[in-house]
């Protein structure tokens, strides 16, 4: 994962969820993150989060939503986590095997933090699927860059077939020039892999988490409701039928 944060990753993946649980889909967001935000855009806390998974495969999963349920990180014990599975065997593999007899969810959406660390690399070995946010600016198209190769190496050295990635725009504002550069570079380097969805500055957008609403919730009605329902619809339109893993890379 790249190490460039702010690029609008937690409140897609906590829109994206929501957005996908009101379509009618069942979704469990899993947080991967010492810093706890989607829980703290919840309002929610598990006593048993996925640090206790990785280790014990014991679980509080969450009911947040209708047919949106939620795995808390654990906070400063995921980090802890972390230093005890960097000796054991297949340690890149500890998620998909913790969740390998889920059932009953049409999509698993796991939120990483802006670091390449174990946990995000778990989550990328999990995941079908990743979709990274970049914001319109220079370091977060080079980060996405970065991200980008990171996810072939990692599949490469792990024998799998490469997963799909898509890049999402994020706070994009049509009166600088410098988002028009950034967003035409992007097509240009990554065609049909920049999601036709573009994620535009709302004010709402960085309300609703303080009010622990999805932007659905806090401002219905406003643009960015309306690009992350578009972003919801794209998702929607894509996938096959069947579960699918959803990973969100670089900073929140």
């Amino acid at each position: 994962m790249t190490m460039k944060g702010g690029t609008g990753k937690t409140t897609t993946a906590v829109c994206l969820s929501h957005g996908l649980s009101l379509a009618g889909k069942r979704v469990l967001l899993v947080d991967c993150d010492p810093q706890r935000s989607a829980a703290t855009s919840f309002g929610v806390k598990g006593e048993r989060g996925l640090a206790e998974l990785l280790t014990s495969g014991e679980v509080d999963i969450l009911q947040v939503r209708d047919n949106l349920f939620f795995i808390d990180s654990g906070g400063r014990r995921l980090a802890e986590v972390e230093l005890v599975l960097g000796s054991h065997e297949n340690r890149e593999r500890r998620l998909s095997e913790a969740l390998k007899h889920l059932k009953g969810c049409d999509y698993v959406i796991c939120d990483c933090s802006p670091s390449l660390n174990l946990i995000n690399i778990n989550a990328l070995v999990y995941c079908d699927e990743v979709i990274i946010p970049v914001s319109m600016d220079y370091l977060a198209e080079r980060g996405a860059t970065e991200t980008a190769g990171i996810i072939e190496e990692i599949h490469a050295f792990n024998s799998r077939k490469p997963i799909s990635f898509r890049l999402l725009p994020t706070f994009y504002d049509s009166r600088t020039r410098l988002a028009h550069r950034v967003l035409e570079d992007l097509r240009e380097r990554f065609g049909d892999r920049l999601l036709t969805t573009v994620i535009r500055m709302n004010q709402a957008i960085k309300e609703a988490p303080g009010q622990q609403k999805t932007i659905f919730e806090h401002a219905p009605l406003s643009r960015g409701a309306f690009d992350y329902y578009h972003l919801t619809e794209e998702i929607l339109g894509r996938d096959r039928p069947g579960e699918s893993r959803v990973g969100e890379s670089q900073g929140s």
